[in-house]
């Protein structure tokens, strides 16, 4: 099934169904995500050309390029995280009747979690670079666009927040301990700017 070709009430009927995938919230926060640079990508197109704001063509230029790339690459991450999903269940059913079967399911396994954790783990990184795209949107863009910039961020908080649960499910099945520290690590980081870089971009809308 390639999930960024069906019609949004398919995806979404999907999604609440019992069907495998898109399954759970994987899928979900890569088109969070995607929401969110498509409406910082909107506020630089519609600043093109607009009077009074010749100085900062080059700029939104730039975040055009950038958003539109986060854009189609969370797309793309949306079909991956149901694919990763679907290897991992073929990974569960592998035969175990020796000892060689066995450890054969159990790298199979765990290197399917590996997969399934990255998967996300690149959505909320991409949904996190989203943050300045929607910030110079919100700031030096066309101003009658200001909310939608500022929803770009609230949608890119909403993708990190939901692709890191996912992550963080993954890591709990995950043996290499050195692995699950560093992805953990790394998110930690970013979500201790997560409140402060919401916030500061809401406040922008006076």
């Amino acid at each position: 099934m390639n999930l960024v070709e069906q019609r949004v009430i398919d995806f979404v009927a999907a999604t609440a169904s019992k069907e495998p995938t898109p399954g759970g919230g994987g899928a979900i926060a890569a088109l969070t995500g995607a929401t969110g640079a498509a409406l910082a990508e909107m506020v630089a197109n519609l600043t093109f050309g607009k009077k009074g704001y010749e100085e900062v063509q080059s700029e939104m230029e730039e975040l055009q390029t950038k958003a539109e790339a986060i854009r189609n690459r969370m797309l793309e991450l949306s079909q991956a995280d149901a694919d990763v999903f679907n290897i991992f269940m073929n990974a569960l059913g592998l035969p175990k009747n020796t000892d060689e079967e066995k450890a054969t399911r159990t790298a199979a396994i765990q290197h399917a979690y590996k997969d399934a954790a990255m998967v996300p783990f690149e959505i909320g990184e991409l949904a996190y670079q989203t943050f300045d795209l929607a910030e110079l949107a919100s700031k030096k863009g066309n101003q009658n666009l200001i909310t939608d910039g500022i929803i770009a961020a609230i949608n890119a908080r909403a993708a990190v927040k939901a692709a890191f649960l996912n992550v963080r499910i993954n890591l709990s099945g995950i043996k290499d301990e050195a692995f699950v520290a560093n992805v953990t690590a790394k998110m930690n980081a970013i979500e201790q700017n997560l409140d402060a870089k919401e916030a500061a971009i809401i406040s922008l809308y006076k």
